[in-house]
């Protein structure tokens, strides 16, 4: 596919990000509140988005990735705080998309990666668009259909050997401070699904969605049917995270090469020049 597949040292130091975001993001969230919460990650992906374009324009003189490094997550900013029909976020959504696409392709591996790349969109617009639904069906301030549900996974009859360790964590923890995990699930959904459709840090979003799926999966019991989509979900996130999906006609297989290398390996998974675009081919001279 991409022409490269994950390492597991490059897996764990994702792994590691993602715990210290949601350490982070805790600590936050109980801070600001669940809306405040809410607000600031959406506002911190704006402008994060504009310093990526930023960074493309002047370092990699690439102002067609950074118009759409910037269009994608304005649309989140949009269908949060502005709240157009779908149709209008949707669409500037996916035109982001394919101008990061058109605007990396001489640095993707390889040309053929339009499967994975295709995967990578619709599954991270997938999430966003869940975030989106979540926030506009009330479950922030006060936890709504995610407190409700972690109400009914703690009180359910145990499925598997597992349940009861989980089913702990959710009467202990999640109820208690429903509004706190509501907030802290949108944010991962929006922030993670985001980063995944737009194909940076790529492995970090693979892995923090991982974790999000994992969640509603243990929620509803690891053996239960209601769980299908949510393992449909985590199927997809582990195939992208395996295949380093950032690196097709994503914005991670042109930021790094103009990072750090350090950066790179930590963020995107692999650096400037592990893996070089495939060659082109050269037009046969035909015999006169």
């Amino acid at each position: 596919m991409v022409g490269t597949f994950i390492s597991l040292a490059a897996a764990l130091r994702a792994l590691v990000v993602v715990i210290v975001l949601l350490v982070v993001s805790i600590i936050l969230s109980g801070i600001l509140g669940p809306l405040g919460f809410v607000g600031l990650i959406t506002w911190l992906l704006l402008l994060g988005g504009i310093a990526v374009g930023l960074l493309l324009i002047v370092r990699a003189g690439n102002p067609m990735a950074a118009a759409g490094a910037i269009l994608m997550p304005l649309s989140t900013w949009l269908a949060f705080f502005v709240q157009p029909p779908a149709f209008i976020w949707t669409g500037l959504f996916f035109i982001g998309a394919f101008l990061i696409a058109r605007g990396v392709s001489a640095d993707t591996p390889l040309k053929s990666s339009w499967p994975i790349t295709l995967l990578r969109v619709v599954v991270g617009w997938a999430w966003v668009d869940n975030a989106q639904d979540h926030f506009l069906t009330n479950w922030v301030p006060e936890g709504g259909g995610a407190l409700q549900a972690a109400t009914a996974g703690a009180n359910r009859a145990p499925l598997w050997f597992g349940d009861p360790a989980y089913q702990g964590f959710l009467k202990g923890v999640f109820v208690p401070h429903g509004g706190q995990w509501a907030a802290l699930l949108i944010c991962g959904e929006l922030a993670f699904g985001l980063l995944m459709a737009m194909g940076v840090f790529t492995p970090i979003a693979a892995i923090g969605l991982l974790v999000q799926s994992t969640n509603y999966i243990l929620s509803k019991g690891l053996v239960a049917h209601g769980a299908y989509s949510d393992k449909t979900f985590f199927a997809v996130d582990l195939v992208c995270l395996i295949v380093m999906a950032g690196l097709a006609f994503g914005l991670d297989a042109t930021l790094r090469r103009h990072v750090p290398d350090s950066v790179a390996r930590t963020l995107m998974g692999v650096g400037g020049g592990d893996v070089e675009p495939a060659p082109r081919a050269q037009p046969q001279t035909q015999p006169a």
